[in-house]
């Protein structure tokens, strides 16, 4: 099963999971606040599953950093969109749409952080095999 496979696995399961999630807490709280206890917790399953699972590296201290930043920003623009959506007149049942806004951003994030260290990665285990 490729990295992609398993990427849309893993992001699927965390967008349907968070999607409901944030939709069912924001008829108990505010919208924004619910977005933000979820989003926490997507964040913490996206981290541990992305290296290990999705494309089966250990991910360097330096690349959890960048994608919890990631995840930060995108957070950002979430909360920005989910802001205006209500303010449009979103009803807050159908605030889990806006991981139609994040997952984007999160899936390409994710992909140019992993995947730009594997170029080294390669090179190391290269220069491991010729000593």
């Amino acid at each position: 099963m490729g990295s992609a496979l398993r990427f849309g696995l893993v992001g699927g399961a965390n967008t349907l999971v968070t999607g409901v999630l944030l939709s069912l807490l924001s008829l108990l709280i505010a919208p924004g606040i619910a977005y933000t206890i979820v989003f926490a917790l997507g964040v913490a399953f996206s981290t541990f599953f992305a290296g290990r699972f999705v494309y089966r590296v250990t991910m360097a201290r330096s690349q959890v950093v960048q994608y919890v930043a990631l995840y930060l920003a995108v957070y950002v623009v979430g909360l920005v969109a989910l802001a205006f959506a209500v303010d449009q007149g979103m009803s807050p049942a159908y605030s889990g749409l806006v991981v139609l806004v994040t997952a984007p951003l999160t899936f390409l994030g994710g992909l140019v952080i992993v995947r730009r260290a594997e170029p080294r990665r390669v090179v190391q285990q290269q220069e491991g095999m010729m000593s």
